[in-house]
């Protein structure tokens, strides 16, 4: 009898344990799901430690008008090869029929000029990026205009609805310090749109702060604007390093181990001094490491250096309670990206891993540097059973696209194919005018 009862309340105990530990998690889960109350709270302590990595590209300039290519997403876009005076069609492969010729149909063009004439005197010195989009039997057209000077910026964008912002930037020692953007109708502003400026020492150059105020979003290439701002402010310590931030009338503090501006640690506390995310970096002879996160992820990458130059890059991404990434690239003797590995698996509670698959990406380089082709490709596997310690099996590999880029004998870009269904065709001659459509885009 004794003995069946500590059977059972061994039994009974790893039971409890179980649901317990279970239990927890269950609920830390729900708590982090953007559907609970706590989300604002959440995404407020993201933002100030998405505002921290941010501050880091301050030095480079702010963004006033294109989103400059440091923040912009790794995946290749063939439009950013275009040249000055060159126009970029984009032909998509139709069914294909038997007995006959494959057929492409042009979908959209792309085209960088310089400013010149009316446009010229308007503006001054710059480009004009247009991209027309099929709609039927009629192309909806956008447009760029981008004028830079030593001391200012301007760029005025105009969507496929017709709307149209102009952005004015001013420069100090070489990189934009402030931008405003407003509405433009009939030739001049009446409504701003949104603010930002970094306030810098008169002296030393040093940032002191920065603030900005917004109600615009971009929504499916077409701007929305709202009827309040939403503003944000950060203050700087004599290093450059962010101290304070204020948000949506949230202010978070950044706490550093030291004055070590290489090797260092930095936590962010909200205003009830509850440490809401971390920051830390250092390095170990070739090895830059760095980790970061709040509640809901948490970020580790190493950097690979050798005589100065990055080789290789690898990083591990936790959401906790949702899924895990973790990723490597390699890079040239100049820089570039010739391999990017990525492998992703879903997951909830602590142990399960589900329907894990990878996407890889190549680069290929010629003798000259520039590009020879792009190549993507996911690769699926599957678990026996969706816990992490038991071993992956592979299924398949798909092919996702093959882009490659033929130059002509001066290094120019002649074309972009992918043989499944895209031909990009790059050219220095004037082409025929696309025909607009007269209706208006909603």
């Amino acid at each position: 009898m004794k003995k069946s009862l500590k059977i059972l309340l061994i039994v009974a105990a790893s039971f409890l344990l179980v649901v317990a530990f279970y239990g927890y998690h269950s609920c830390r889960a729900l708590s982090l799901d953007p559907g609970f109350l706590s989300q604002e709270e959440v995404r407020s302590s993201e933002s100030a430690l998405d505002m921290l990595i941010y501050s880091k590209n301050f030095p480079q300039g702010l963004a006033c008008g294109e989103v400059p290519r440091y923040m912009r997403e790794d995946n290749f876009d063939p439009k950013e090869l275009l040249e000055v005076g060159a126009t970029a069609d984009f032909f998509f492969k139709l069914h294909e029929i038997p007995g006959r010729q494959t057929e492409y149909e042009l979908s959209q063009r792309y085209v960088r000029d310089s400013l010149e004439g009316e446009l010229r005197s308007t503006w001054g010195e710059g480009t004009v990026f247009t991209h027309y989009s099929k709609a039927d039997s009629c192309f909806r057209v956008s447009k760029e205009i981008t004028a830079e000077s030593a001391d200012s910026v301007v760029a005025l964008m105009t969507d496929f609805s017709g709307n149209s912002s102009l952005y004015v930037g001013k420069r100090k020692n070489g990189v934009v310090t402030e931008c405003v953007a407003c509405k433009w109708r009939d030739g001049h502003c009446d409504e701003v749109i949104s603010e930002s400026k970094m306030e810098l020492d008169s002296v030393s150059g040093k940032m002191l702060s920065f603030a900005s105020k917004t109600r615009k979003t971009d929504v499916e290439g077409s701007l929305q604007v709202d009827d309040e701002f939403y503003a944000d402010k950060m203050l700087f310590d004599s290093l450059q390093r962010p101290v304070l931030y204020e948000f949506e009338g949230k202010v978070f503090r950044y706490e550093y181990s030291s004055n070590d501006t290489a090797d260092y640690s930095v936590n962010i506390f909200d205003e009830s001094k509850r440490k809401v995310a971390f920051y830390k970096r250092n390095f170990k002879e070739n090895r830059e490491i760095v980790k970061y996160g709040g509640k809901r992820y948490e970020m580790e990458i190493t950097r690979y250096y050798e005589n100065g130059k990055i080789v290789k890059e690898i990083s591990d991404e936790i959401w906790f309670y949702k899924f895990v990434n973790s990723r490597t690239k390699l890079f040239d003797a100049a820089g570039n990206s010739v391999l990017d590995s990525s492998f992703y698996e879903d997951t909830f509670l602590p142990g399960w891993r589900y329907s894990p698959y990878s996407i890889i990406t190549k680069h290929e380089y010629g003798e000259n540097g520039k590009l020879k082709s792009y190549a993507q490709y996911k690769e699926s596997y599957r678990r026996d059973f969706p816990f992490v310690f038991l071993p992956l099996h592979f299924e398949s590999r798909d092919k996702i696209g093959k882009l490659v880029l033929d130059y002509d004998e001066a290094g120019h870009l002649k074309s972009v194919t992918d043989s499944t269904m895209l031909r990009i065709v790059f050219s220095n001659e004037k082409l025929e005018n696309l025909k607009e459509c007269k209706e208006p885009f909603f």
